[in-house]
């Protein structure tokens, strides 16, 4: 009879445990105290509460990634056949992507000017349409190499503080947003600096949300329009492209695709 009792004592005690443990605090290897520091100074210097940075970097969810730092996706071989993006059913994919959302691309191309063949293309490259958009907390990810000096240090305190302000007006908890190790999220890989430029609205909604195909193809369009993209301009075609990613892999692959596609 007795041994009927444990069960419910065990989980009365684990509860009072609960109850005077308090929250859980973020741990950081000492080594990287500097970092944090400096990052926390910069964001107070653009005008958050210490309160509110302790918060943010108190939480349990708060973690570094030292592996990514020194981490490149430069030089990809995007038509390789390992990555499949002209094989048949990748082109069948985006000409399926083009009919579902034929509505939304005709208003991007009316709108801003930009070929949807080459957003499709860009979106098939980034995310895979949406089925691949990163599992890291991004403000983890872009921390990480705000914190451990590297040569991507200052950038990141931006893109940290533009995530943050982000969240900060939409009342958002930034560790809700996950995405690529680089601190991209959405179906179109936006970094959050993007994301505030050039972000829109593309199915009236009244919110901007790079998880919905809409809004992910018109930022792409918009995106491409500010950094160059013309219509009968080919060499400011290939650096609007190129502004979206540094690498010339990235953008002759975006061309073969949509050349496909027309195909």
């Amino acid at each position: 009879m007795r041994s009927r009792h444990i069960p419910f004592i065990f989980a009365v005690l684990l509860a009072l445990m609960a109850a005077f443990a308090g929250p859980c605090y973020a741990f950081i290897d000492p080594a990287y105290e500097a970092g944090l520091n400096a990052l926390k100074t910069n964001l107070q210097e653009q005008g958050f509460t210490s309160e509110e940075l302790t918060n943010i970097f108190s939480d349990s969810r708060f973690q570094l990634y030292p592996r990514i730092v020194g981490r490149t996706g430069k030089g990809m071989n995007y038509l390789s056949k390992k990555f499949g993006l002209l094989s048949k059913s990748s082109i069948n994919r985006g000409r399926g992507i083009l009919t579902r959302y034929s509505t939304s691309f005709s208003n991007a191309e009316e709108v801003y000017g930009v070929q949807k063949e080459i957003i499709v293309a860009i979106l098939r490259i980034e995310t895979n349409f949406g089925s691949a958009t990163g599992t890291y907390p991004i403000l983890n990810s872009l921390a990480t190499m705000a914190i451990i000096e590297n040569r991507r240090t200052e950038w990141a305190r931006k893109e940290v503080a533009e995530l943050l302000k982000m969240c900060k007006a939409q009342r958002r908890d930034p560790f809700t947003i996950r995405g690529s190790w680089a601190g991209a999220f959405g179906i179109s890989q936006f970094i959050p600096s993007s994301y505030v430029n050039y972000a829109v609205d593309g199915n009236g909604d009244g919110t901007v949300d790079l998880l919905t195909m809409a809004d992910a193809l018109a930022s792409v369009a918009n995106y491409l329009r500010s950094h160059g993209w013309a219509k009968d301009d080919p060499e400011g075609k290939w650096r609007a492209v190129y502004a979206y990613n540094h690498c010339d892999n990235y953008v002759r692959a975006v061309f073969a695709y949509a050349r496909a596609l027309e195909k």
